[in-house]
């Protein structure tokens, strides 16, 4: 039996030659030659490669044809005729592709839902050059309700944060509360349980006349943001007060308990 023996040169030539025929495709392929896609999808033979693509909305696709002439077709089967009724009509002028690879284009999918397309270009369609794009809605947490404090028009689905405290509510935080301690949704007014003393302060930030209520009298203090005592009072269930001479900033109100709340002179 004979054998065919190959010079290591040679097998290292073989070897040499196919790396950088592999490395050169992959290159060529991973250079972003859709500028701005996200993601990009190969065009070739009678084929898109992946086929079946899952995205978020927001998403820019790019597809790159490596030969051949091809297009996108988003908007009607090149086989029946029959709207694809994507979500978006979208698609792509034919254009020729190389081994370098040609941006067709770039699509921006903002809509969510199941795309259909194909390639209209002769039989290609009917030769299986069919795909999907899958777009997902992306989901944000948060506050929706836009009469809440803490309202975030970013969000697309409620997390149950929000809070509905008035005026005692700053820049979406509260005024002297542990988040943990109010019940989100149904809080009226700033409020701590502690020895059933709740404690109201509005307007929140204030300019000129500040009013604080309680359900039950005490003794109050007021104390700056360098915890300088401002003014105090003896036991009362609502105290009104004129800071339109106070200087701005961040002031404490200090229960007889020793329990504090903050308001903003602005």
């Amino acid at each position: 039996m004979k054998y065919f023996t190959m010079p290591i040169s040679s097998k290292m030539n073989v070897v040499s030659a196919a790396l950088v025929l592999l490395l050169s495709s992959s290159l060529s392929f991973g250079q972003d030659i859709c500028p701005g896609a996200d993601i990009e999808v190969a065009t070739q033979s009678f084929s898109y490669a992946p086929s079946d693509l899952v995205v978020d909305a927001g998403t820019t696709v790019g597809w790159v044809n490596f030969g051949g002439t091809h297009d996108v077709n988003g908007i009607a089967s090149s086989q029946t005729g029959a709207s694809f009724n994507n979500p978006e009509a979208f698609s792509l002028g034919a254009m020729s592709g190389n081994a370098s690879g040609v941006c067709l284009g770039t699509y921006t999918f903002t809509v969510p839902g199941l795309y259909n397309y194909d390639c209209s270009i002769g039989s290609h369609a009917a030769s299986g050059m069919v795909a999907t794009v899958s777009v997902n809605a992306v989901v944000i947490l948060g506050c929706i309700d836009s009469a809440a404090c803490n309202y975030d028009a970013a969000a697309t689905d409620d997390d149950e944060s929000c809070l509905f405290v008035g005026d005692d509510c700053v820049d979406g935080n509260l005024i002297g509360v542990i988040q943990d301690d109010c019940s989100c949704g149904e809080v009226s007014s700033v409020s701590n349980q502690f020895d059933a003393l709740s404690v109201s302060i509005f307007p929140n930030p204030v300019t000129s006349t500040l009013t604080i209520t309680l359900n039950k009298q005490s003794a109050l203090q007021v104390f700056d943001a360098v915890g300088k005592l401002v003014d105090e009072t003896g036991a009362v269930s609502t105290w009104v007060l004129n800071v339109s001479d106070w200087e701005k900033g961040l002031y404490t109100v200090q229960t007889q308990a020793g329990k504090t709340h903050k308001f903003i002179v602005d």
